[in-house]
């Protein structure tokens, strides 16, 4: 199974100048995908600040957040619950990020995605954050695109 954060999700759901990239490797991969159950929020946050940017239109919050969800009610997208058991992983990645010559300065909402995709045994992690990719690789996780 693949792991996709939020902000490669969003990508799927709304334009965006390497939508279609990602677009593509979702036709081209396993489903479903994995994900972290803090990224139903993230995404929503995300299209509402994209409205309040003049980026999507605001009738479209709704809609595009209800496609979501019902990717997600239908199986095509899989929320992995964050407790307390991924804390114990997301220590060990961020004392690794940290035991690096050059740091890796992940925020806590980017390392539970790390640490949920670790944690689920993700054969891969979708993203497009800089420092996400960075401490990916670091964890021998295979990172797309």
């Amino acid at each position: 199974m693949m792991y996709w954060d939020s902000g490669a999700i969003l990508k799927l759901y709304v334009e965006e100048p390497d939508s279609r990239a990602l677009q593509e490797l979702l036709f081209r991969s396993p489903r479903p995908i994995l994900t972290s159950a803090i990224s139903a929020i993230e995404v929503l946050c995300a299209l509402y600040r994209k409205a309040r940017d003049g980026e999507l239109e605001s009738e479209r919050v709704a809609r595009t957040f209800a496609e979501y969800r019902a990717d997600c009610a239908a199986g095509g997208v899989v929320e992995a619950v964050y407790g307390s058991s991924l804390i114990a992983e997301a220590e060990e990645l961020l004392a690794l990020g940290f035991q690096q010559p050059r740091p890796v300065m992940i925020r806590s909402l980017d390392l539970i995605h790390l640490a949920t995709a670790t944690a689920g045994r993700a054969e891969a992690l979708v993203t497009t954050d800089a420092r996400l990719r960075r401490l990916a690789s670091l964890a021998r996780l295979r990172v797309l695109p």
